[in-house]
């Protein structure tokens, strides 16, 4: 198997882990955490499993200031795209906020031809337009109902065009004296800080006191933490920034199959169609870029 065919099962599977999160934060959502107080678990319970990790590997924590500079942006730019996803969905329709923030590969699509110049495949872009309007019907969207909010719809637009920053900056801005390990483990670190002086200021604090709780807390940061921001990191470099978001849209796809099997969601026409299309649009995604090079 070749590396770009490596870098896709990896953020396949990332985009999995990452669409498992509504099966852990939603028990915690029902006895009364807030969005920051999730978050920070997850980064700080996340940044715990990556440290023993280390340890355990006997890897230095080293790093330069330069890195972690740049791990702190990450880090603090890592939470603000989560805050305002969950913000937004306070004042708009879940299919509204779904739609709008996974509109981000056009915007990583902009921000790659703009900022450094990669060259505009038709292809691509198709694409993001394909797996756009799968979302939509994924998120109900286009079945009338939603409520359309300009709070909503900005909270949405600046999470998206946050994540695509992101994304670009994971790529453009790596720190080159760590490894991935430990670039995830500073990561963590600095997202569960920036959590916790957020809720020092607008949030309350809960103390973990339950199974129930720990179980949901150790699932989100191990699987939707640590395996997937990892996969991640790993398939970047791999495949680029654009293939990335667009295989992102199976975390969508992930959250609704959990939401039908574990939650008892119904499964419409509309979701099906909409399966179909993300699906057909992975599968053009892996299938053009050899048809490509082996017609040349």
């Amino acid at each position: 198997m070749n590396s770009k065919n490596f870098g896709l099962i990896q953020a396949a599977f990332s985009s999995i882990f990452f669409g498992c999160i509504p099966f852990f934060t939603l028990p915690l959502y029902k006895v009364g955490y807030t969005s920051d107080l999730v978050l920070f678990y997850r980064f700080f319970v996340a940044s715990v499993f990556m440290g023993i990790f280390l340890l355990l590997k006997r890897e230095s924590f080293a790093i330069s200031f330069k890195s972690l500079c740049s791990i702190m942006l990450h880090g603090a730019n890592y939470f603000i795209i989560a805050l305002f996803l969950f913000l937004a969905l306070r004042y708009a329709d879940s299919g509204l906020v779904t739609t709008i923030f996974y509109t981000n590969p056009i915007f990583v699509l902009l921000l790659s031809v703009i900022f450094f110049h990669e060259k505009l495949e038709l292809y691509k872009f198709v694409l993001i337009v394909i797996t756009s309007f799968g979302v939509g019907l994924l998120s109900g969207f286009f079945s009338g109902g939603v409520v359309i909010s300009f709070s909503g719809l900005v909270l949405s637009l600046l999470a998206g065009i946050g994540y695509a920053v992101y994304i670009m900056l994971l790529l453009k801005l790596p720190a080159h004296d760590v490894s991935r390990e430990v670039f995830s483990f500073y990561l963590f670190l600095f997202g569960a800080l920036t959590a916790l002086v957020y809720m020092l200021f607008f949030g309350n604090f809960i103390f973990a006191a339950t199974i129930h709780e720990w179980t949901n807390i150790l699932g989100s940061a191990l699987i939707t933490g640590v395996v997937s921001n990892i996969l991640l990191i790993y398939a970047l470099p791999k495949i680029g920034a654009v293939l990335t978001v667009i295989i992102g849209v199976l975390e969508p796809l992930t959250a609704v199959f959990i939401g039908i099997i574990h939650f008892g969601e119904d499964m419409t026409f509309e979701k099906f169609l909409g399966i179909l299309i993300v699906v057909c649009a992975i599968i053009l995604l892996t299938v053009i870029p050899n048809l490509r090079k082996n017609s040349i």
